[in-house]
């Protein structure tokens, strides 16, 4: 359902490897998504990872415009709340070196490190 997803949406499947895919399903699981209708959110999120990769621009020229504005509004709500199952496919594209430069420019990540943690107690 994923790989239908990223198709759908204009991604190349192999192009995000299994580890990804899988922590992806993980966090639709974890999270309860996958109760009423599997397909629908797997799409949905598939979808979401989906413009993290490509970028607005690439996005649209498959997508349609107005599949991309949703799409970017919701990747600005993950600004407001970082939270969110659209935070944590951000952060899994970033994480993975897949978000298109749009995409992880917007983003930093900070890790905190063992030497952090020891200094904080």
């Amino acid at each position: 359902m994923i790989d239908d997803g990223l198709k759908r949406t204009g991604t190349f499947t192999a192009v995000v490897p299994d580890a990804v895919k899988l922590t992806l399903w993980r966090l639709a699981k974890d999270r309860g998504l996958l109760k009423d209708n599997p397909e629908a959110a797997l799409h949905d999120l598939a979808g979401f990872l989906s413009y993290c990769i490509l970028g607005q621009e690439d996005f649209e020229d498959f997508n349609g415009s107005e599949e991309a504005k949703e799409m970017l509004r919701r990747l600005e709500m993950v600004k407001i709340f970082e939270d969110g199952i659209d935070a944590e496919i951000v952060l899994l594209t970033l994480h993975a070196g897949l978000a298109d430069e749009t995409t992880a420019g917007q983003y930093s990540i900070e890790a905190e490190t063992e030497t952090d943690s020891a200094n904080s107690v």
